[in-house]
């Protein structure tokens, strides 16, 4: 998937669990960030160094690596409110007019809370891992093995099902994000079918290509 694709792919996750009702807009926005985050390793595509190349969807796509990158962000976030923070700046920035209550900082913490802020960023990036094993290769470059177990196994797997960068998931959430900014109130419910009308296409896509 594309790096947007995996940012709605964690926003839509959050919205149709319903953590915004308890939790706030911040930990959909933390969904979204984690949810991109095992591409921290496409840093080595800028290496003129061709065994650094090759760690792009090794050292960030596994397991261990969501797990440890999940908690560094959950925790972070959680005790720093670095995306409340970051989006006030910005809001000034830009001079938009948003509620003075959606941007305050947190003023108590909980170790549920922490814990809920961890679990949250965790599973968010483990949906990068299983999104790249069937969204994968174009006509003109090979099929991306998913090395699930590293740095324990150089085991890896891919079931390519839609070519990467192919346009119809992004409609999908696009067509998704406007219906849910016209019927607010069904959120919850439209993230949901989002979802499933995504699964809906990656299994459909292969029919359409053979």
């Amino acid at each position: 998937m594309t790096t947007i694709e995996h940012a709605m792919l964690g926003i839509n996750g959050a919205l149709s669990a319903g953590l915004y009702r308890r939790w706030g807009w911040q930990i959909v926005a933390l969904a979204g960030v984690a949810a991109t985050s095992p591409d921290w390793d496409g840093i080595f595509m800028l290496s003129q160094s061709s065994a650094l190349v090759e760690r792009h969807r090794v050292w960030g796509h596994n397991i261990l690596a969501c797990v440890l990158v999940g908690l560094l962000l959950g925790g972070a976030d959680y005790y720093f409110d670095l995306i409340t923070r970051s989006s006030r700046s910005f809001t000034r920035l830009m001079r938009l007019k948003v509620p003075d209550d959606s941007m305050m900082t947190r003023a108590r913490f909980s170790t549920g809370g922490l814990a809920i802020w961890a679990a949250v960023a965790i599973v968010a990036a483990f949906s990068h891992l299983p999104a790249d094993m069937v969204v994968s290769g174009t006509d003109r470059l090979p099929d991306w093995e998913v090395q699930l177990l590293w740095p324990f196994s150089g085991q890896g797997w891919v079931f390519p099902l839609v070519p990467w960068g192919d346009v119809g998931i992004t409609i999908v959430f696009v067509a998704g994000m406007f219906a849910m900014a016209r019927w607010k109130s069904h959120v919850r419910a439209i993230a949901g079918a989002t979802l499933l009308l995504m699964l809906a296409y990656i299994a459909i896509r292969p029919v359409f290509a053979a």
